[in-house]
This record gives structure tokens, C-alpha cells and sequence, in this order.
């Protein structure tokens, strides 16, 4: 599922930095293709909200899942694990687009031809005090962020996945962890957050209260891993599921997407067609270094569009462009994902045996016995990989 979601951000951008389709002088054909793209589920493509709050929701059930069957390390351990494996792959997407731009940047296609089609980027030469801000994902809605596009996400990311220790308070209680971020979710739409629209906020303490928010979105996939695995549904309302998954991705609601997002973790692991058709290799791969590419897609694919415009039609620049970025995060995934994933753990282990035993946090072996006593399904190594490296980010 998180490769399919990956390609589905990747091909939402591609699609943005398309020039606006001129009318093809047939009004039938003019408004079937409005129709499709604005009221149809294809407006996913145009929307592309909905993906990245299914990475949200992965997070907290994948992350949630880890530590029932482990055990919680400690808050200090777990923080400084996720923080080592989110950022470090941050700055060094922060790091290549400050590269691209270096060597691709044309100023006059930028404010010109380009203008309406490379995602916001580089509006303006970045400064070290801007490459600063958003590798520490230091971010708000009034300093642009002209390197990585994507990276509002993470903000919200890194701070609520540093909670998932706490909800082993709650584990029994799923009902009143979603209650709980709920009440988060509300208070981020008092303090201004606007729904189905926030991204950050004009100023830090609006970004916080934009994460407040995005709780519901993380605690929707806490308590779905909390009340355990879903026993086997007959075909005919794996189909509804399905469609309703669907139709709900096509709303623009925040809260529809978090509906969608649970069915589809739920009917991804349900017997069927479905489940088959995610275990193949194309679709492990991508979900692989999906969270590299969801990084890196951005300033290659504009760095590409720098790179060839006026000497390839732009369709054929985009394509091959979606190839150079899956090649870039393949690269990227192999030299800096992996490598931040084993120093995250290393970390996390290193924090975990200089923690006080007093502190009384749950054993590793404590997490898995609570696991088999709830009824969990068997657990196989690619299972707890996936478990291991979490949603990322975002996915």
C-alpha cells in the first residue's frame, strides 16, 4: 500500500506541472475529461491530499503494531530513533535540491515559461539560513519553502510519531485513545486550523496547533492496530470496502480520507485478489523507497523539466522524468534511508540500556507476550521490517 500511495503523490505532482489543457474543441470530450478530473475519484490526482494523510495514518498503526509486539524502548530512546531516521534523509533531500538548483536554475524560465509549473520551487535563491529551516523542518506557511515542497508533511510526521510509547497507557482502550485525538483535532480547528486545507501556519505556534490537528489522523491508525487484527470478510463486502475506500479518497474531507485510509490498511490484509496483487515484486520495491522518493520526486522532477525544456515535448519530459525520480530514490534509499535506519537503531539501543529500569516502560518480550494474548496474526521478517521502518511519510 505505500508504494501504491507513493506513486499516487508521484504522479498528483507530475500532473501539477502540467500546462492547463486547452479546450480540444469537442465539448462533449471538454466536459467528460472536467468531469473525471473534478467529480469523479480521479480528483485524487488533483487533490493529492488524501495520500499523504494515508501516510499519516500508516504511521500510527505500523509504529503502534511494532510496539505492542516489542515493547516500548522509552520515550527519550524512541524519539531520538525516529528522529535520527526522519531527518537525516530530510537534509539530504534539502541537500540535493540546493544542488539542482546550483546546476539547473535558469531564473528567466523560473519567472517566465516555468513559472506556473515546478511546484513552488525555488521562488527564490535559497540562503543557508533556508536550507537550516527545513532540514530541521523548522517551517511555517509565511517563510516559503522553495527546496522540498513536500516537507510540511514531516513536520507533522516527526512530532506525532515521537507519541506512540504513550498509547501503551491505552492499549486496551481504543475507544478513548480516538476520543482523545479527537479533542486534539479540535483544539488545532479553535486555535485556526482550517479544515481539509492546513498545512502549517503563518507562525510556530500555529504549526503546533496545525500537528494538534493531524492527531485524529495518527491516532485513527493507533487505535486500528489497538483493537487488533480483523477477522476474514466474504468477498462481496471485501468488494464494498473497496469501493467505499475509493469514493471516500475522491471527498475533499480530511476525515473521509482517514475512513479510506483505515479500510484500506483493513482490506489489504484481508484474504483476496487485493492482497495478491500488493505482494507483487514492482509494488514491494516502490513501497521500499517510498519515503526516498516521496522526498526526492519534487526537485528532480523540476531540475529534469530545467534540464530539457524546448528540446523534448513536455509529456515526454515529465515520463522520463518519473523515471529519473524512482532511479534518484532508489539511489537515495541505498546510500542515506538505510544507513540512517540502522544509526536510528543504533541510537534507540544505545538510549535503551542506559534507561533507568525504575522507569518501568514495558520489555520487548513484554510487547510480544500482549500481542499473542490479544489474538495477533503471525508474524513473518518482512512483516517486522515493515513494522520496523514505520509509514515514513509519510510516508
Amino acid at each position: 500500500m505505500r508504494g501504491v500511495v507513493s506513486g499516487m503523490v508521484l504522479l498528483h505532482h507530475a500532473y501539477s506541472m502540467a500546462p492547463e489543457v486547452a479546450s480540444l474543441g469537442a465539448p462533449a470530450i471538454d466536459r467528460a475529461f472536467h468531469t473525471l478530473m473534478h467529480f469523479s475519484p480521479l480528483r485524487v490526482f488533483e487533490f493529492g491530499r488524501g495520500p499523504v494523510l494515508f501516510f499519516f495514518v500508516l504511521s500510527g498503526y505500523v509504529l503502534t503494531r511494532a510496539l505492542l509486539r516489542n515493547g516500548s524502548p522509552g520515550l527519550l530512546a524512541f524519539a531520538a530513533q525516529r528522529s535520527v531516521r526522519l531527518l537525516l534523509p530530510v537534509m539530504a533531500s534539502v541537500g540535493l535540491s540546493v544542488v539542482l538548483w546550483l546546476l539547473v536554475f535558469d531564473a528567466g524560465l523560473r519567472n517566465g515559461a516555468l513559472k506556473a509549473q515546478v511546484l513552488g520551487l525555488w521562488a527564490q535563491a535559497p540562503t543557508l539560513a533556508d536550507s537550516l529551516r527545513e532540514a530541521t523542518l523548522l517551517i511555517t506557511d509565511i517563510d516559503p519553502i522553495i527546496l522540498n515542497p513536500v516537507l510540511w508533511s514531516l513536520v507533522h510526521e516527526w512530532r506525532l510519531t515521537l507519541l506512540p510509547p504513550l498509547v501503551l497507557l491505552l492499549r486496551n482502550q481504543p475507544g478513548l485513545l480516538l476520543a482523545l485525538a479527537s479533542l486534539g483535532t479540535a483544539l488545532g480547528i479553535l486555535g485556526g486550523a482550517n479544515e481539509n486545507i492546513v498545512h502549517l501556519g503563518p507562525h510556530l505556534h500555529s504549526t503546533l496547533l496545525a500537528s494538534c490537528y493531524f492527531m485524529l489522523a495518527i491516532g485513527s491508525g493507533v487505535a486500528l492496530a489497538m483493537a487488533g487484527p480483523i477477522p476474514p470478510v466474504d468477498r462481496w463486502l471485501r468488494l464494498a470496502g473497496l469501493v467505499a475506500a475509493v469514493a471516500l479518497f475522491g471527498m475533499r474531507s480530511d476525515l473521509a480520507a482517514y475512513a479510506g485510509s483505515a479500510l484500506l490498511i483493513v482490506l489489504a490484509q484481508q484474504p483476496g485478489r487485493l492482497r495478491q496483487a500488493l505482494r507483487r515484486p514492482g509494488l514491494i520495491w516502490l513501497g521500499q523507497v517510498s519515503f526516498s522518493l516521496y522526498l526526492v520526486h519534487a526537485p528532480v522532477l523540476v531540475a529534469w523539466l530545467f534540464l530539457l525544456h524546448g528540446s523534448l515535448p513536455f509529456w515526454a519530459i515529465i515520463a522520463s522524468g518519473l523515471v529519473v525520480a524512482m532511479a534518484a530514490a532508489a539511489v537515495m534509499h541505498r546510500l542515506v534511508e538505510v544507513p540512517s535506519r540502522r544509526l536510528a537503531r543504533w541510537v534507540e539501543r544505545r538510549l535503551e540500556l542506559r534507561r533507568p529500569a525504575a522507569w518501568g516502560a514495558p520489555s520487548r518480550t513484554g510487547g510480544d507476550r500482549f500481542w499473542a494474548a490479544e489474538g495477533g496474526m503471525p508474524v513473518d521478517p518482512a512483516t517486522r521490517e515493515a513494522d520496523d521502518v514505520g509509514a515514513g511519510a509519510g510516508r
